[in-house]
């Protein structure tokens, strides 16, 4: 652990991801001390885009579709997955729990350093201080955001106090603190939380504040208690933030022609749909990091080469709503559909369902993603207003309010469908549940929200992970421990297993049960 949280001292150089080209110069701290290298804003402004750069890494997104139920196997696999995530199998040296441990913590030793730092630069003009401030709230809402994501992935039960998260990493560690034990959710949740309304006294103190998606900002800071108090099932206080950003955040749900934008183009109108996005330069274009090469080797239509494609029990619901803008989004116009998948002899040859959401296209074949060097590389979207319509519709079926669950439901259909839909009526507040983690499923696909939805919220619906008999036991595509009655849903492997790096490092760490 040690080794991850002093990084920021050892490195020679960081990539940086930024909204404007001229924040993309490398922090080189070279031979100098940091008390001699983080003299002023500008140096502060390239370490925290350093943070944003880390977090732009797709290893969660991917996993989170590959291990439950928003991918088949393309016809273009040559065995990515199929030894491990596709079949359920984690264990502490798997290299996602790695990626998302060791990304997270070297984001927040980062962002550790722009938190201290910032007390101690000495601004030059009343506009560098506030430029200073603003990074400071900028790095505690980061900050939040890393813990929340350790605690998402690696708590056993987000609902319980007790229940062990990560290690807190709310300083900056020295060399000589080599041991580092787990801390309880109840600590973590904390943490957070003071960490955002810290950061939201600044952001509200802030003169001529301007919210940019392409950072943390006040309208994400709100976002973060709405997500982590529906985390824990503190459904009180989640719908109090997510009614507070639906009402003063001006970010509105986008219409079916806008939320094609969203994904395919990255241009949407201002203020629509988007409340964080980790911006991605040309520059950083590669099929190592681009978000569509997580499912394609080459870009996201039929002749891509995809080794996952959009899994058949998806594809069956959006099928169902031909007009729904999320199956435009999902399924590339390029991809052949089979209606009788089910009895084909060649079902992977046969059925070929491409994702498209990041770099597609509306129509023909030919999409936007390319892998050159100025190719089309889409940001990452973290949080989306539609979010905290979701969290808000959670909340009101936790309050055993049916027709209400109804009404948060149908602003989020009348959006997609782009016409006023009839408000969904519900039995009983298991029926609720289980349409809010479906429409859920729909509106965050391939976005890494669904190994947490439903490791978070199938129980309540009384479901599991849902993959068509085709994408694992068929003639061509037969893998029997794909099946999802291998992964109960109160199974272990709905908390990552501590990784083995950590393990080997950190005497005094504690595994997950199970591993």
């Amino acid at each position: 652990m040690k080794k991850i949280l002093i990084y920021i001292t050892l490195v020679s150089g960081l990539l940086l991801t930024s909204c404007s080209s001229d924040l993309l110069t490398p922090f080189t701290p070279g031979s100098l001390t940091e008390e001699n290298a983080i003299t002023t804003s500008s140096d502060l402004q390239k370490l925290m885009n350093s943070t944003y750069n880390i977090f732009s890494d797709r290893s969660e997104i991917v996993f989170s579709s590959v291990f439950t139920d928003e991918v088949g196997i393309g016809y273009a696999n040559g065995g990515q997955g199929l030894s491990e995530e596709y079949i359920f199998l984690l264990i502490p040296s798997s290299a996602v729990p790695a990626k998302i441990w060791v990304g997270t913590y070297s984001a927040l030793a980062r962002v550790n350093k722009v938190i201290q730092y910032a007390d101690k630069i000495i601004p030059a003009n009343a506009a560098d201080a506030l430029l200073i401030s603003k990074l400071k709230a900028e790095a505690l809402t980061t900050r939040a955001y890393g813990h929340l994501r350790i605690l998402s992935y690696y708590s056993p039960n987000l609902k319980d106090d007790n229940a062990l998260a990560g290690i807190l990493a709310n300083k900056v560690f020295t060399p000589e603190e080599k041991i580092n034990s787990r801390v309880t959710n109840g600590v973590f949740y904390k943490q957070i939380h003071k960490d955002l309304d810290d950061a939201l006294i600044i952001y509200n103190g802030l003169s001529n504040y301007l919210i940019d998606n392409k950072v943390a900002s006040r309208n994400f800071a709100k976002g973060l208690k709405a997500r982590a108090y529906a985390y824990k099932g503190d459904y009180i206080n989640a719908e109090k933030w997510a009614d507070e950003v639906i009402n003063t955040s001006q970010v509105t749900l986008a219409n079916p022609v806008d939320y094609l934008k969203i994904f395919f183009t990255d241009d949407e109108p201002a203020n629509k749909e988007v409340i964080f996005r980790l911006k991605r330069t040309p520059q950083q274009n590669s099929q190592l990091t681009n978000l569509h090469n997580g499912w394609c080797s080459v870009r996201p239509n039929l002749n891509g080469s995809p080794f996952y494609e959009v899994s058949r029990s998806l594809f069956n619901i959006l099928n169902q709503r031909p007009t729904d803008v999320r199956k435009n989004a999902i399924v590339a116009p390029s991809s052949v559909i089979d209606p009788n998948y089910a009895t084909s002899p060649d079902y992977r040859n046969t059925d070929k369902l491409i994702i498209q959401k990041y770099g597609g296209t509306e129509n023909g074949t030919i999409t936007s993603a390319v892998t050159a060097t100025n190719g089309f590389n889409n940001d990452f979207k973290i949080m989306r207003i539609s979010e905290m319509y979701f969290i808000k519709a959670e909340a009101r079926a936790s309050a055993g309010d049916l027709e209400g669950v109804g009404v948060v439901l149908k602003s989020i259909l009348n959006a997609r469908l782009g016409v006023v839909q009839i408000a969904p009526v519900y039995l009983n507040v298991t029926a609720a549940w289980v349409d809010i983690l479906k429409e859920r499923r729909l509106e965050f696909a391939y976005e890494g929200h669904r190994y947490i939805d439903i490791k978070r919220l199938a129980a309540l619906a009384n479901v599991t992970i849902d993959r068509d008999q085709a994408d694992y036991s068929s003639s061509s595509s037969n893998f029997p421990a794909a099946n999802p009655v291998n992964l109960p849903i109160n199974s272990y492997k709905f908390a990552l297993p501590i990784p083995q790096e950590e393990l080997n490092a950190n005497p005094d760490i504690v595994q997950n049960p199970g591993y």
